[in-house]
This record gives structure tokens, C-alpha cells and sequence, in this order.
């Protein structure tokens, strides 16, 4: 069966409660096979990657160093890859052109979700945003999965448990489509 590969992000002022429901989440995920790729950011971002041991995630990065990010699970999108996202980016941002060249790369970066580098884009994408709004810098990695039918994961509108049951299901969807 392919390893499946789920976003973890979410605002950088999630609640300390539901980080550490992100980091359990990860370790579980993680023991059941799946990878994460998630952005660096504070907040979610850093709850799933502390969660997610080494070798089961990838850390898509604006730029090198971002956040003090370094090592073999970190990548900062390729020069040749960089203006398909940014093009996705600019379609999805609600004020694009009062975005700096440095906050256009971070919302670039997320379109690492649709396997822009990898030829692969992910299964699911979990995050938080306040009442599972689409909103905030978390908005456009939200928008991103679901104007590409990535099945969407908030815990500000349901529960980690549900959640998990949701991923349980798209993996034995998976598995049952493999030949």
C-alpha cells in the first residue's frame, strides 16, 4: 500500500490544548503509516512535526532557515516549482497585491500540498483554525485542499477523535483500491 501523507497546519495561536492533541495525533498517525508535510510555522505546524518522528515528515519551508528549521526532512520548493505555486496562491489569496514578496513565499509554499515537488499531493489535511473558519494564513491551505477535494480535518469544529476516524477511513479506502 502507498504511504499516505496528511497536511498538519493551522494557525500559529492555536489554543495549548488542542497542540497537544496535534502532537498525540502525530505519534498516532505516524504509527499507522502515515507521513506528515506541514509548513514550519509556530503553532500546529511545530505540534505535528514534534509529534511526527523523523523519516515520517517533511517540512516545506518559504525559504532556507525559516523559523530555524534545518535537516534532511526540511525543502524549500525548487526554483523550477516556485511560480505554479505562486500562481495557485495568487488565485486562492483574497488580497494578493498587498502581499510582500516574503509573505507571498509562505503562502506559496503551501501549495506544496498538492505535490507540486513530489508529483503526489496529499491524502487529507488536518488543522485548526477558530470555529473551523477558513480564515488567517491556515485559510489558504484550507482553500487549497478543498478546491482540490482533499478531505479536510478541522479541530476547531470537530473532535481529535473524530478526526482520527476520519483518517481510519480514508486509509482502508486506500487500501481497498490498491491493486
Amino acid at each position: 500500500m502507498k504511504t499516505l501523507t496528511y497536511a498538519g497546519i493551522g494557525s500559529r495561536a492555536t489554543p495549548q490544548r488542542v497542540l497537544a492533541d496535534m502532537k498525540t495525533m502525530a505519534g498516532w498517525l505516524a504509527r499507522q503509516g502515515w507521513h506528515l508535510a506541514s509548513g514550519g510555522a509556530d503553532g500546529a505546524d511545530t505540534a505535528f512535526a514534534e509529534g511526527a518522528p523523523a523519516g515520517q515528515r517533511t517540512v516545506w519551508l518559504p525559504w532556507r532557515g525559516y523559523n530555524g528549521h534545518h535537516g534532511p526532512d526540511c525543502r524549500v520548493l525548487a526554483p523550477k516549482d516556485m511560480p505554479a505555486c505562486v500562481e495557485v496562491a495568487a488565485r486562492l489569496h483574497p488580497a494578493w497585491g498587498r502581499c510582500s514578496p516574503a509573505v507571498r513565499k509562505l503562502h506559496a509554499r503551501n501549495v506544496a500540498i498538492l505535490g507540486v515537488a513530489t508529483g503526489c499531493p496529499v491524502d487529507a489535511c488536518v488543522a485548526w483554525s477558530p470555529g473551523g473558519r477558513v480564515e488567517g494564513g491556515t485559510g489558504m491551505g484550507l482553500r487549497i485542499a478543498e478546491q482540490h477535494g482533499i478531505p479536510v480535518l478541522n479541530l476547531g469544529s470537530m473532535t481529535p477523535r473524530a478526526a482520527c476516524e476520519r483518517l481510519a477511513a480514508v486509509r482502508r479506502d486506500a487500501a481497498s483500491q490498491d491493486p
